[in-house]
């Protein structure tokens, strides 16, 4: 995702507003999860000169299919994410987009690739434990079905050890 910043450069003061739309590659190394895009990325986007620092203000949106930790099933999510990234020019300096200094990430050229930015972003958007729904059942422990599909019939009733005899009780009656 990259943005043609020359005439921005110029004017300090300036700013834009445009919206894009593109791909990322995935997300596996980076993820504790399997994640999987399922619609491009679209954002929403207002940059600024603010002398000489161009400021990247907006929304990224996107459409990710998860894994729920519960129950194992696979479900659709939109993930809406804030982005406000500083970028500088790097003038003479070697800049790549990777270095950084005080939140400023450095570029060179007329051209700003907010890849990376969108992708930490999003990543950070993700759930630690994916769930499919806020009540999902997940899987059963001792036959492995997925008990939002119904009840499995397994009659293993666990009983915590030290509540054994509590139990007993119940049984005399």
């Amino acid at each position: 995702m990259k943005i043609d910043v020359a005439d921005l450069k110029k004017t300090p003061g300036a700013q834009i507003e445009l919206s894009l739309e593109g791909t990322l590659p995935s997300f596996e190394e980076e993820a504790d999860q399997e994640v999987t895009l399922l619609s491009p990325v679209m954002a929403e986007l207002r940059l600024k000169n603010v002398d000489g620092v161009i400021l990247v203000e907006g929304k990224i949106r996107v459409q990710v299919c998860l894994c729920c930790s519960r129950c194992l099933e696979e479900f659709s999510q939109n993930l809406e994410v804030a982005i406000n990234e500083a970028y500088s020019d790097a003038g003479g300096l070697q800049g790549n987009g990777k270095e950084q200094e005080g939140g400023i990430t450095f570029f060179s050229g007329n051209t700003i690739d907010l890849t990376a930015a969108v992708r930490e972003n999003l990543l950070a958007e993700l759930p630690m434990k994916a769930t499919c729904r806020e009540d999902c059942r997940g899987l059963c422990p001792h036959c492995g079905h997925n008990l939002n599909l119904g009840e499995c019939g397994c009659r293993c009733r666990e009983v915590d050890p030290r509540l054994a005899s509590l139990g007993k009780l119940l049984e005399r009656e």
